[in-house]
């Protein structure tokens, strides 16, 4: 499997994608023994590669042990952000994608997405908010932004599997946001994602309590949690409480229990 846009099929033309990414050089983000994340420029663009190299057999069955699926290559970031393009949910642009082999030990992939500049993420735009209260419509609007996203994702069957605020990038990069519609968020970070027909509860709860766990410290009211409970189910509050009572149980004893063990209460 092979993907280039027009500027990459002009760049690469006569040149083999797999053996190029290879030789890429830039500013690193990331790197274990099977990935490598960078970030380089290509004709005065900025870019970020995430380069695959095959996990092997050892790393799958350690993760097949801990109950952990394992990520063998790039599908799944290329798969979920095709996903959420027709869901109208923004996220990153492809500029280049590649695959190739069948055995998941040795699977050799790599991903290039566009950068997306002039944004920050949600946890630093919100990190003050314990201490400065953020004004009443932002906040409000960007609670019911991120219930939407979530909703729609997971009515697709579209796990994150690291659904933290750290992965929302605010678009347009300064303390005088707009509400109006022109509010955007896209989300990043999805190689770890995971795309069921019928998404089980538990990856469900997993998600959001991620989310959850990653905003206890922003000084979030309890109406703000209820705005989300609301937003995210799409039906009033009493209803939620009386009919997602579990669910929601569920999520606050999941994000307690990671809260605990980051701050080893």
């Amino acid at each position: 499997m092979l993907f280039l846009n027009d500027e990459f099929s002009k760049n690469w033309q006569g040149d083999n994608p797999f053996t190029l990414v290879q030789s890429i050089e830039g500013e690193v983000y990331r790197k274990v023994k099977s990935r490598r994340t960078l970030k380089f420029s290509l004709n005065g663009e900025s870019y970020f590669l995430k380069l695959h190299m095959g996990i092997g057999w050892k790393e799958i069955l350690k993760d097949l042990l801990q109950f952990r699926l394992p990520v063998t290559s790039a599908e799944n970031e290329w798969n979920a952000i095709n996903r959420l393009r027709e869901l109208g949910i923004d996220t990153m642009s492809v500029a280049a994608y590649g695959k190739k082999g069948i055995n998941p030990a040795t699977i050799k992939s790599f991903l290039v997405t566009e950068d997306l500049s002039n944004t920050v993420s949600l946890e630093e735009y919100c990190s003050k908010w314990a201490e400065k209260r953020p004004p009443y419509p932002i906040k409000m609007k960007l609670i019911e932004k991120i219930a939407s996203i979530s909703r729609k994702m997971h009515a697709d069957g579209i796990c994150h599997r690291d659904f933290y605020i750290c992965h929302f990038l605010l678009h347009n990069r300064n303390d005088n946001v707009s509400i109006d519609n022109d509010l955007r968020l896209s989300l990043i970070d999805l190689h770890r994602a995971l795309i069921k027909n019928n998404l089980g509860n538990r990856w469900v709860v997993k998600d959001i309590a991620g989310l959850y766990f990653s905003c206890m410290d922003l000084g979030l009211t309890q109406r703000d949690l209820f705005r989300f409970m609301r937003s995210y189910k799409n039906k009033r509050l009493r209803l939620t409480l009386e009919q997602d009572i579990d669910f929601w149980n569920q999520v606050s004893i999941k994000a307690n229990s990671l809260y605990g063990k980051l701050n080893r209460l």
